[in-house]
């Protein structure tokens, strides 16, 4: 039976009990020698102990921050991390993919530990990857490497592999000057970094790592930044013919990148995939 307090995904407890408060803190973890910033948040002291650990991966530049989830899984017994990507809203570092990449991995790890566990009540065997767009990119790929991992989360995930051909540079480039606010070495330094990583980052290439792992992919039927037959059914249509005993699931709404007009099912759906893996 799972720990966790579904009734609670859009409801307050209604009894406060003063001595067992859910809050907040400041997240400043270091990675590869950069401080990474955010917020570590957790539930009820109240709550059913251990909790599951959800690590919220933002995507680029890093304006949507999903606190609409966060918030919700938190209500009903997660911890969760809210980190800000290295080079981002005041992360050190210079961003790259790459590094996103490893910054949710050190992230992961450090959340496994028992010094965090016995911190935040928090059970490191059942942490979990949640990121969308360029942070469902993170959320792969960080995941992919960490046997231990308890299931990955995909928000309209984005491939920046796909969009390295000549007839789709320009595009790709255009999404990158939205990354002006980031501290980082330009837009060649960043789309050289995917160049020269492309095969390790490329979807499909997870396949092997990920095909026995628990898998919750949203795709968005008119996403023009994540369009469905470019950036997720490259791997899901890998995934689909394996057979495994994981919990894969791929769900499609009729929206946009964001997913807006279909957030409270999008919660509810995660919410439902985090309470199955773990029961």
């Amino acid at each position: 039976m799972s720990n966790l307090k579904i009734e609670n995904l859009f409801e307050d407890d209604i009894d406060i009990d003063p001595t067992a408060l859910p809050d907040y803190t400041t997240l400043d973890f270091v990675s590869n020698d950069s401080h990474i910033y955010g917020e570590i948040m957790w539930p009820s002291s109240n709550s059913k102990k251990p909790h599951p650990c959800v690590i919220m991966l933002h995507g680029f530049p890093g304006t949507a921050r999903n606190d609409d989830i966060s918030h919700a899984l938190c209500r009903i017994g997660c911890v969760v991390i809210v980190p800000h990507n290295r080079g981002a809203w005041g992360s050190q570092g210079k961003y790259l993919i790459t590094n996103c990449i490893e910054d949710a991995k050190n992230l992961a790890e450090y959340a496994h530990t028992p010094e965090f566990a016995e911190k935040y009540d928090v059970d490191p065997n059942q942490i979990f990857l949640l990121g969308h767009s360029m942070g469902a990119n993170s959320a792969l790929n960080a995941g992919k490497v960490l046997d231990w991992i308890k299931g990955i989360i995909m928000l309209t995930p984005y491939d920046p592999t796909r969009y390295l051909n000549r007839a789709k540079e320009s595009y790709f480039r255009s999404l990158l000057e939205e990354g002006k606010i980031l501290q980082s070495d330009g837009i060649d330094a960043i789309y050289e970094d995917v160049v020269i990583n492309k095969n390790r980052i490329y979807h499909p290439n997870a396949f092997e790592q990920v095909k026995d792992k628990n898998l919750l992919v949203f795709a968005g039927t008119y996403d023009s930044v994540s369009p469905v037959n470019e950036m997720v059914l490259p791997l899901w249509k890998l995934l689909e013919v394996h057979q495994t005993k994981a919990i894969q699931k791929k769900i499609e709404y009729p929206t946009e990148h964001g997913l807006l007009g279909r957030r409270i099912s999008v919660i509810k759906e995660i919410a439902a995939f985090i309470d199955a893996v773990i029961s």
